[in-house]
């Protein structure tokens, strides 16, 4: 194997986590687009035994989950590449942990909320991106199933969606504390895995132009009004900057 593979779904905003980590510790990779569904049977035939994405697979070991590639990719960092811990680790990763947990869960769910119940055909190309022919055929075939399962397994509706936005407002006002004094980064001077994990996850909710997918996903009419409405939070104006200075790609 000439470089680790790390197998996503484009639009998943905790697979930017994985790539970001990655790219921003100057390790080279190849990223696998895969279909849902598929992304199970791949990651058990690679001898994991967890099937959701992001999953990294290198020349001894399969990586699940962005924080354990986060882990993996501090370990393995380029020479010159800067270091993600901090100065207080125990701290970075407590704000890692929550925004996993807290908001990232509830991006998600605050977008699939509305696009999946109103317009479940914007999100389709999103999942096809970078897909072979064939598999892009087959997610057109299962669409409908696949919309069924993910608003089943995510639990989503209207209701669902205005319960993750209250919740996404707590977490940001969490977040606007955090950075009340004038610090550039949640934690003080030091660009973190902290500062990282929530420009990746927050993403959504600024669309940065420095993004992947930037300009593929279409957004609903609620979540657009309430990305406007939000973006000068500080917690949102950490996401631009953070894509602006240190989004960097390695091939």
């Amino acid at each position: 194997m000439d470089k680790p593979i790390l197998y996503v779904f484009n639009i998943s905003h905790y697979c930017e986590k994985a790539r970001w980590a990655l790219d921003f510790c100057g390790i080279a990779h190849h990223v696998q687009h895969v279909m849902p569904g598929q992304h199970r049977k791949i990651a058990k035939e690679l001898g994991s035994k967890r099937g959701s994405v992001p999953f990294l697979h290198t020349d001894d070991q399969v990586i699940c989950g962005s924080s354990a590639i986060i882990d993996w990719a501090e370990a393995h960092r380029a020479t010159n590449a800067p270091s993600l811990a901090g100065s207080d680790p125990e701290q970075v990763r407590a704000i890692e942990k929550r925004l996993d947990d807290i908001a990232g869960v509830h991006v998600r769910r605050f977008f699939y909320s509305e696009a999946l119940t109103n317009d479940p055909k914007s999100v389709r190309p999103i999942f096809s991106n970078g897909l072979p022919m064939f598999q892009r055929l087959s997610v057109i075939l299962a669409w409908s199933k696949i919309v069924t399962v993910m608003k089943q397994g995510m639990d989503l509706g209207p209701a669902q969606g205005l319960e993750s936005r209250a919740i996404l407002d707590d977490e940001l006002t969490w977040l606007d504390g955090l950075l009340a004094d004038g610090r550039p980064f949640l934690t003080g001077s030091e660009f973190t895995r902290a500062d990282l994990t929530a420009a990746a996850l927050l993403a959504p909710m600024v669309d940065p132009k420095e993004h992947p997918v930037h300009g593929l996903l279409p957004f609903p009419n609620n979540v657009a009004a309430t990305m406007q409405a939000w973006a000068e939070r500080p917690s949102l104006r950490l996401v631009r900057e953070a894509y602006a200075t240190r989004r960097w790609r390695v091939v």
